[in-house]
């Protein structure tokens, strides 16, 4: 009963967390790198809130559900390389997010917008998106991914993780330059 509720717990944290991130992508995505109303920052704010109790949430039910799976079968339980493989992706995913927290979001909700930033901090911004889109998606499939429980190792599931993370990043840079060639086209109608 104890394991079902800390799952449940785990659960929940990540359908909140989730669920937030994908809303608020699409939102940003609709502004095309321009400054954002006051409504608008004042949603991401709280959003940003929100994501950062469900990781607390998560971590704890984490750790919670590892103890648990340790007590039940202290010999064979931390050698599953796909747990340590969520590990490290929840760990990329959290510096990411603090990265996001003070890095990226500052600059998306500045005066200037993205496209107003230099072209570096630019690129910044959507590799440290890319990169909390997919850590949070692939920490969820890791979730639920039984199958790999103690037959993937930890160099796989990685290596799936960085193809992955690749593409989201070369498709991230392409929406990137198709928001400069948008506003480059315009500002030559405004001129």
């Amino acid at each position: 009963m104890t394991k079902t509720l800390i799952v449940y717990a785990h659960l929940l944290a990540a359908c909140v967390a989730v669920g937030v991130l994908l809303i608020q992508d699409m939102a940003l995505a609709k502004t095309r790198g321009r400054s954002l109303p006051a409504d608008v920052i004042n949603d991401l704010i709280k959003a940003a809130n929100l994501v950062f109790v469900a990781l607390v949430v998560l971590w704890i039910s984490g750790l919670a559900l590892v103890l648990v799976g340790y007590m039940e079968d202290p010999q064979h339980y931390l050698q599953n390389e796909k747990l340590w493989a969520k590990f490290t992706v929840v760990g990329i995913l959290t510096v990411n997010g603090i990265t996001l927290h003070y890095f990226s979001f500052p600059r998306v909700i500045s005066a200037h917008g993205l496209l107003g930033q230099p072209s570096l901090t630019q690129v910044l911004v959507v590799l440290t998106g890319a990169i909390s889109s997919v850590s949070w998606l692939f920490s969820c499939y890791l979730g639920i991914a039984r199958p790999w429980n103690h037959t993937a190792n930890y160099g796989f599931v990685m290596a799936i993780y960085g193809l992955v993370l690749i593409s989201a990043c070369i498709v991230a840079g392409e929406v990137l330059r198709s928001m400069r060639k948008t506003m480059d086209f315009s500002c030559s109608l405004n001129e």
